[in-house]
């Protein structure tokens, strides 16, 4: 009995553990295969079917991790073994799934979204090291996920004003369109979605972003060595992806707030092999202008509206079709009498396509148009006033993957460019005193190749390298002034003309732009990496305002106006903590800019059809030091980004009439030296968070008059030396409460999001009026488009 005693126990207790193991799923045929084993899959939401992309596969046993794809796909190559993979995502329960590889297979994983838990759980929705181990610098990817979390900007998740929050990013002001990206332009941003760029990202002049979130996956934003595959900006590239519908069952989403309201629906429209998402979003936020106090503002109207349509089809394990359509419109009628609209439309075409194990394709083509128009309807010389833009561009690029640390990228891109600088039209009804008048059409071809090489030497040292060759053509027809030599550009210093004929080249430019960067890591958590970047810009954004208005004009490079181009330099140390719970980085930079638009004191950029008599070229420089901190776990979740950063201009020409500032060095619009960024998520329990950020920075330069003189018994204001004031600083603090609710069916099931903008009523001034006062010089007034604390709420479901 004393010997069967032990036997028993030990029997008992085998059978105990050999129950609590979780059964290891078989992959593969057995083929006697014992090693390259290929195991391929995808991850999917256990609710909708939707692709989770940007998930990560890991494997423990091996130290390796590997990233969704735009389907939620993934591969992994191993020996014959057992293995216990893991899935995370943000917000979803992570998964541990064994199995045994003895064949080349395929597996399906579905996730559930989880419900917060109050104890410390790390949820990477990507791999957490990346940072470390890549050799990228300043790119930054936010899923939305992410982004929800942070204080909604009206009811709404704001994808441009997120990007806003990360280090070297900044924006003008309140109400500003666009980013400026370490010291450049706005116009120096590719802003694309599913491949096609977007010239005008914003509704109700900046007040709300043009994207609606709920069809978007992921956003990544490349701000120091751009990958070669992107060309023809100078200072960032931000990639928006769309999300795709479910393939196996129909779902959506509704959100309402008192500014908009938008609705989604998804699903298959043949089940596993074609899917379509659509949303619409709207708003009704005329009751806010009637509101405010301004007389003008309150006897104005504003309407805005964008959809999207998503249709994925994934034919087969190696071939997968998308087309997104885009569109966006808004108008704009202030105080009754004039009206500014704008629209984008967008198509884009992409496939994706696997040749075998190590050989991939990705070819996109697309078609973007922006308009914008400018009606006056006062009674008196009525007018339409309309400009535009169109691009139709393809690209196509292949990986190849020699080894597993050890990758070739080579392709080519081609865009067309059709510029409408503006065309006045007279109003037909009445007599009107004005004429009507157009702007020579604008054409030009951008072609580019280009190549890039991603490698490690063990674990210490990664290199990625690469070059792209830009190509460009300003094409007729065109009627072309030539000037007289040695006198600046005026109406009186020209002195003939030449005209092109259709498709005729009028000038070329080129150039080889190499960009590359290595890593050196320190330690499995810390790493130093250095990079060079050079970027060819050919289109320019012809404005007088610090930021995106609907009025500017898109201008081409030509034989007056070269190419921008941008040499960047970075220097960057990171650091992980306490197993990647902290994320750290400090980068510095030094962008040199050639080519840069300044314009002559008293431009007049309005229908210009010889606009090289209003411009200057200028020199640019830019430089700063960056610092990043993110915390990933705990109830705290959150980051804090400060810059500090100089973007300067100078104009040195052999004429002194054209110098600024005598050729000194001086401020461009959007030098901001100090910005601060501080975000915070805490999870108050399971169904409750609150968010907050607070933001603060320079203000802004701006010029002001120095004294006012009587001309032809006209008061007219005198500038001396630009952007030699500023606006004062910039701060404001958001709050926001999320609830989840769950009422088992109820009317109030779904999220409630309560927010106020600007909760102490900071006044951040926009921008500047200036009055005329007798025996005085010309007294400024602030405008600022929220001056007072502006509360919101929002309720959204899915369904």
């Amino acid at each position: 009995m004393k010997r069967l005693l032990p036997l028993i126990l030990f029997l008992l207790t085998h059978v105990a553990f050999t129950q609590t193991q979780p059964k290891r799923e078989v992959v593969g045929r057995d083929v006697g295969q014992l090693k390259n084993i290929k195991i391929s899959g995808r991850i999917m939401d256990e609710i909708t079917g939707e692709a989770l992309v940007g998930a990560t596969v890991t494997v423990p046993e091996l130290n390796v991790t590997r990233i969704t794809d735009s389907n939620g796909g993934f591969e992994l190559v191993l020996d014959r073994a057992e293995y216990i993979l893991e899935f995370r995502y943000v917000g979803y329960e992570t998964i541990k799934y064994p199995i045994v590889a003895v064949g080349d297979g395929r597996i399906s994983i579905r996730m559930l979204q989880e419900d917060f838990q109050l104890d410390d759980v790390v949820i990477f929705g990507r791999d957490p090291e990346k940072n470390i181990r890549s050799t990228d610098m300043g790119a930054i990817t936010l899923s939305m996920n992410s982004i929800k979390e942070l204080p909604p900007f009206l009811g709404e998740v704001d994808i441009i004003r997120s990007m806003a929050t990360l280090p070297g990013v900044s924006q003008v002001g309140e109400a500003a369109a666009g980013l400026n990206v370490r010291g450049g332009g706005a116009d120096q941003n590719l802003i694309q979605f599913a491949g096609a760029p977007i010239y005008n990202p914003t509704h109700l002049f900046g007040l709300f972003t043009s994207f609606n979130a709920d069809v978007v996956n992921d956003v990544t934003l490349y701000k120091s060595v751009i990958p070669t595959r992107y060309g023809g900006r100078g200072s960032s590239i931000l990639d928006i992806l769309p999300k795709t519908g479910s393939i196996d069952k129909w779902g959506g989403d509704l959100m309402l707030s008192n500014f908009s309201g938008k609705i989604g629906v998804n699903g298959p429209l043949i089940k596993n092999k074609l899917s379509v998402r659509g949303g619409f979003r709207g708003s009704y936020i005329n009751w806010f202008l009637g509101a405010l106090s301004n007389p003008d503002l309150n006897n104005s109207q504003a309407n805005f509206y964008d959809g999207n349509l998503v249709i994925s089809a994934p034919i087969s394990e190696n071939n997968e079709f998308t087309y997104s359509y885009y569109t966006s419109y808004d108008d704009f009628a202030f105080a009754s009498d004039t009206t500014i609209s704008w629209k984008n439309n967008s198509h884009s075409l992409q496939w994706k396509s696997k040749f075998g194990e190590k050989l991939s394709l990705e070819a996109l083509g697309y078609y973007t148009q922006y308009d914008y128009s400018i009606f006056n309807r006062s009674g008196i010389n009525d007018f339409d006033l309309n400009s535009g833009i169109q691009d139709f561009g393809i690209k196509a690029f292949m990986t190849y993957q020699i080894g597993e640390n050890n990758r070739v990228t080579f392709g080519g891109d081609f865009k067309d460019l059709t510029v409408q600088p503006g065309e006045l039209i007279p109003s037909s009804e009445q007599e009107s005193g004005i004429l009507p008048k157009k702007v020579q059409d604008e054409f030009g071809r951008e072609s580019g190749v280009h190549f890039q090489h991603e490698l490690e030497f063990g674990e210490k040292i990664g290199i990625s390298y690469g070059l792209r060759y830009d190509m460009y053509q300003y094409l007729g027809p065109r009627t072309v002034r030539q000037y007289a030599e040695n006198q600046p550009k005026s109406e009186g210093s020209a002195i003939s003309e030449r005209s092109y004929a259709d498709g005729e080249n009028i000038i070329s430019y080129d150039g080889l732009g190499p960009r590359g960067s290595i890593r050196y890591s320190l330690s499995k958590y810390s790493s130093i990496k250095a990079g060079y970047n050079k970027m060819y810009q050919f289109i320019h954004l012809i404005s007088n305002t610090a930021t995106i208005a609907p009025t500017d004009v898109w201008k081409l490079s030509d034989e007056f106006l070269k190419p921008q181009i941008v040499d960047q330099y970075s220097l960057g140390f990171y650091n992980n903590f306490k197993g990647n719970i902290f994320e750290t980085s400090i980068e510095v930079y030094y962008k040199d800019i050639q080519n840069v638009v300044e314009y002559k004191d008293g431009a007049n950029l309005i229908l210009q059809n010889h606009i090289e008599t209003e411009l200057v070229p200028a020199q640019g420089r830019a430089y700063g030091i960056e610092l990043y901190v993110k915390k990933n776990l705990g109830r705290l979740t959150g980051w804090v980004s400060y810059t500090y950063s100089r973007s300067l201009r100078r104009v040195i020409t052999p004429f002194e009439e054209e110098m600024i500032n005598d050729g000194e060095w001086f401020a461009s619009n959007f030098d901001k030296p100090h910005d601060l960024t501080l975000i915070g998520n805490y999870k108050v329990s399971t169904n409750t968070s609150i968010s907050a950020t607070f933001g603060y920075s320079t203000g802004r330069p701006v010029t002001f008059p120095e004294a006012k003189f009587d001309y032809s018994g006209n008061n007219l204001a005198f500038f001396d030396r630009r952007n030699e004031q500023r606006l004062p600083d910039f701060h404001r603090l958001d709050l926001s409460v999320n609830f989840k609710l769950k009422g088992k069916g109820k009317f109030y099931d779904g999220d409630w999001t309560f927010s106020v903008l600007n909760v102490y009523g900071r006044r951040n001034p926009f921008s500047l009026f200036f009055v005329d006062e007798a025996g005085a010089p010309p007294q400024a007034l602030r405008l600022a488009v929220l001056g007072v604390p502006l509360p919101s709420l929002s309720y959204s479901i899915k369904f």
